[in-house]
């Protein structure tokens, strides 16, 4: 065919197709594939002008089934959006230096000459990163120190980790190990191990989390700084550091008694808020502001410097209790403490304001007399606006900046970047709040999501999914665990058992001595509930829980016979075993009042090791390798007692991974095989 026909061909084609209307494509189910398709940004950090925006893409590479973090600009809206590095190398939580000339991030990228900025952690620990800055026009990255820094690794996380700049600029302040191994030469030599008290679960690998101050050049070349001072020295962990106005002293908070253990998801041990005077030469004097029993954390100073608010709990309890919010006036005359409201006291049924989550945001003063911060609430989350002398209060119209707020909320909406676009294509399931009364007439709330297949309909098929701790809680909004159910034709449900977080410190406290028992009933109930609302069928039930869902999950199962299949993943199964290994001894001992020896029995009684010769549900057992929460070897002797007890059962270890299991191609295998198991264990029809 001639060259001139092919072309006319082709544009009589053009003109065919475009006449005929695109429809545009129908939304499809949620797959588990699509966990290689998740793309959000964090840390949007909003410029003072309001036009311009830095955060970090974290999204999932598809090729090397890793997550993996750069940093972005949007410039007038989210449309407008770009990469600021060719390649996109690691970096994380931005931060806009105060004058504005500097995006100063965290990476995990070697050095410019392609040697590493640190030693590595486990995998399942924190990742370490060191300190990088950019200019806020962009251009190439310089590290904050290079190869001879005299610190170590640089912590990351929201309970430690923070950058925080002087008054004038021109330093900041932040958290590091000191990068040395405690080994002496002698343990490294005969390949020994001696035990050494850390952090626990998330901080593996890391030395004490210390305090530095990093003096940056006017002009930087290849490094940001050449002097970077150690402000603390000991074996205590540090963190969240705050400057006082003068620039002469830091406020952090700190656990400096012999009784430490790890903060992470459990904040419940002696932490103090200390005052830290600079006096130059690296010198430093160290002053205690408060002096409570509990933990006081989360430090946030006043525009005018003259007050702080903290977060604190009055004792040490559990380990999520309900937080107050402590106000602190910093006076010449000496520093007074009172509390905003006592969620713990006579009156806690009747707050005229929620209670706080933690942490504090780093700009939750809006003036110098109001703040905001997040409070979760029910299966919810609300935003809380607090006048200090008056309690809650409305949205004041100007900001710490001087910015009107509604004009930063404008920009936000119009800066931040979309979420996982994929989800527009597909069919979300949707939650719906239900409630019941449980056994002894207490009002229990839930979660029920149905399924989004089409031609299922109820009573539906039902995965129950209860959530850990047991001081969490579930709540509204998506799930991706939750939204695979239900593409399967399962029915989710998430009950707020008691002791769930979200109702306050009364329904915190409610299962208190006895786990497996009332909380379980409140998951029964709830339930038969959905059954006699003709939404869950009576016959065709499943359970799927970890951490303490995992508890709850190996307890039903000794308890019922009426799910088909189960799956506990990092389960606690021993009581005795969790208190010996877990990194939070004080779980088992505040929850049960005692040492294991001291309430033998009582451990013994509320332990589903106990019963699992009641078993008779399939169960497939799934555990993280180094998990410092709920340690393998519970998993491991579940196991081996389901197996001597001729119960159907399966075990997977997930190497590399601590308690939330992180890595892609483990959370897509662990979503493959539950709904792989319950599939096996459903007729797939009513009886």
């Amino acid at each position: 065919m001639p060259a001139t026909h092919r072309r006319s061909l082709g544009f009589c084609l053009f003109w065919l197709l475009a006449a005929v209307p695109i429809r545009a494509a129908e939304p499809t189910l949620i797959s588990i594939d699509d966990l290689y398709r998740s793309d959000a940004p964090q840390g949007l950090v909003i410029s003072p002008s309001g036009d311009s925006a830095i955060y970090s893409r974290r999204w999932a590479e598809r090729s090397s089934r890793t997550f993996r973090f750069s940093l972005w600009r949007v410039e007038g809206d989210a449309a407008n959006r770009r990469s600021l590095e060719e390649g996109e190398p690691d970096a994380r939580s931005p931060l806009l230096s105060p004058d504005g000339k500097w995006i100063v991030f965290l990476s995990t990228r070697p050095l410019p000459d392609g040697k590493p900025a640190f030693e590595p952690v486990p995998p399942y620990s924190d990742p370490a990163t060191d300190i990088w800055l950019m200019p806020a026009t962009g251009g190439k990255p310089i590290p904050l120190f290079g190869r001879d820094k005299p610190y170590g690794r640089v912590f990351s996380d929201p309970f430690y980790g923070h950058i925080s700049f002087s008054p004038d600029g021109k330093r900041f302040a932040f958290v590091a190990d000191d990068g040395v191994d405690p080994r002496t030469a002698e343990e490294k030599t005969n390949n020994v191990q001696i035990v050494r008290e850390d952090q626990g679960e998330g901080y593996e690998g890391y030395r004490p989390a210390q305090i530095w101050i990093a003096d940056l050049l006017d002009q930087p070349t290849n490094v940001a700084s050449t002097r970077v001072t150690r402000v603390t020295n000991d074996d205590v962990w540090y963190g969240d550091p705050q400057w006082l106005p003068d620039g002469k002293a830091l406020i952090v908070h700190a656990n400096r008694t012999s009784d430490r253990e790890s903060v992470r998801y459990s904040i419940n041990h002696n932490f103090d808020l200390w005052q830290i005077e600079l006096s130059g030469a690296g010198s430093s004097q160290i002053r205690q502001l408060t002096f409570d029993i509990g933990p006081d954390v989360s430090p946030r100073l006043s525009p005018d410097g003259k007050r702080l608010v903290h977060l604190c709990v009055p004792r040490q309890g559990s380990h999520a209790d309900v937080f107050n919010l402590m106000v602190m006036d910093l006076t010449t005359g000496g520093v007074t403490s009172r509390v905003l409201f006592d969620h713990h006291g006579a009156k806690a049924d009747q707050p005229p304001q929620l209670p706080p989550a933690f942490p504090l945001p780093r700009d939750c003063w809006l003036s110098n007399e109001k703040i905001q911060f997040n409070a979760p609430n029910r299966t919810g989350n609300k935003m809380q606006v607090i006048d200090l002398s008056q309690g809650v209060a409305a949205l004041p119209e100007v900001g710490r900046d001087g910015i009107p707020t509604d004009k930063l909320a404008a920009a936000r909406v119009k800066l931040a970047p979309p979420a996982d676009e994929y989800l527009k294509d597909r069919i979300i399931a949707k939650g719906e709040l239900v409630s019941w009364r449980s056994f002894d007439g207490q009002i229990i709330e839930g979660i029920f999501t149905r399924p989004t297949t089409p031609a299922v309909k109820p009573p539906f098929k039902m995965v129950l999914y209860p959530h850990g701790g047991p001081h969490s809680r579930s709540s509204l909004g998506f799930d991706f665990a939750v939204q695979v159910f239900a593409a399967n034709g399962y029915s989710v449900f998430q009950p707020n058992y008691r002791g769930s977080a979200g109702y306050g410190q009364r329904f915190i406290d409610a299962d208190r001595f006895d786990f497996g028992g009332g909380d379980m009933q409140d998951i029964l109930t709830g339930i038969e509930h959905l059954v006699r609302e003709g939404q869950v069928d009576a016959k065709r039930q499943f359970v799927y829980g970890i951490s303490y869902g995992g508890y709850t999950t190996c307890s039903l199962i000794g308890q019922t016979n009426q799910f088909r299949a189960a799956v506990p993943q990092n389960a606690v199964t021993d009581l005795n075993v969790m208190w010996g290994l877990t990194d939070i001894q004080s779980w088992t001992e505040w929850e049960f009042g005692g040492l294991p020896w001291e309430v033998p029995q009582l451990m013994r009684d509320h332990s589903p090791l106990t019963f699992a010769s009641r078993v008779q549900t399939p169960t497939l057992i799934l555990h993280a390798a180094n998990d410092r929460r709920c340690p393998l070897p519970m998993g491991r002797m579940f196991y081996r007692a389901l197996k001597s007890a001729d119960v159907e059962t399966q075990m997977v270890i997930y190497p590399d991974e601590g308690h939330p299991i992180k890595q892609l191609p483990h959370q897509e295998d662990v979503l493959r095989r539950v709904l792989d198991w319950f599939a096996k264990h459903d007729v797939g029809k009513r009886e």
